[in-house]
C-alpha cells in the first residue's frame, strides 16, 4: 500500500466515523489501539487503568473528531487526545498528592541538567518503573520527558504553579535514577 492509499483508507473511516458508522468506529480502533495503548500505559498505575484511559480516550476521538481539519497528522491528533485524556483522568479521579506539587524545595534537592533516562533503558523496564511511580510524578514526568511539554504548559494544563511542576519533574528523576542505580 503506498501513501495515498492509506490516506485514502484513513479519510474513509473517519468519514464513517462521522457518520457514527460502527465498523468504522471498530476499524478506527484496531488501527490505533496499539499504538495509543503504549502511550496509555506510560501514564496509568497499570494495565487495567490504561485500558480505562484508553477507552475514554477513544470515545473522546469519536466525539471530537468533526474538529480534525487535516491540518496536522491523523497520528499527531490522536496522540493529543491520548495524553489530553490521560491528564484529565488524573484531574477527575483527584490523584494528585499535594506535597508532589509543593513549591517549597527540600534541602539537597537541587534541578540538574536535562539526562537522557528514558534512553538509558529498555522500554519494558522503563514501563514496569512507571508504573510504580506515584502518579503524580508519572504525569508530570511523562508530559515533561516523553511528551517535551515545557513547564509552563504543564502548570498550566494542570492547574498548577510552574515551579512547583519544575520540582516535582525533578523529584520524579530523583525518584527514577534511584530505582535505576538499585
Amino acid at each position: 500500500m503506498n501513501v495515498t492509499e492509506i490516506d485514502s483508507e484513513l479519510q474513509e473511516i473517519i468519514n464513517g466515523c462521522l457518520n457514527n458508522d460502527r465498523l468504522s468506529q471498530h476499524r478506527l480502533y484496531d488501527r490505533y489501539a496499539p499504538r495509543m495503548y503504549g502511550v496509555c500505559l506510560r501514564y496509568a498505575n497499570g494495565r487495567e487503568e490504561a485500558e480505562d484511559m484508553l477507552m475514554e480516550g477513544f470515545m473522546r476521538v469519536y466525539k471530537s473528531l468533526p474538529t480534525f481539519r487535516w491540518e496536522s497528522s491523523f497520528n499527531t491528533w490522536i496522540y493529543s487526545v491520548m495524553v489530553n485524556t490521560a491528564v484529565s483522568h488524573y484531574r477527575s479521579v483527584k490523584r494528585f498528592r499535594k506535597e508532589l506539587f509543593s513549591d517549597d524545595v527540600v534541602e539537597g534537592e537541587e534541578f540538574a541538567e536535562e539526562e537522557n533516562i528514558v534512553a538509558s533503558l529498555a522500554a519494558k523496564q522503563l514501563l514496569e518503573m512507571l508504573e510504580q511511580m506515584p502518579d503524580g510524578m508519572r504525569l508530570v514526568f511523562n508530559l515533561k520527558a516523553v511528551e517535551e511539554y515545557s513547564f509552563q504548559e504543564i502548570a498550566e494544563k494542570l492547574g498548577k504553579k510552574e515551579n512547583a511542576i519544575r520540582i516535582c519533574y525533578m523529584r520524579a528523576r530523583k525518584w527514577l535514577m534511584e530505582r535505576i542505580g538499585e
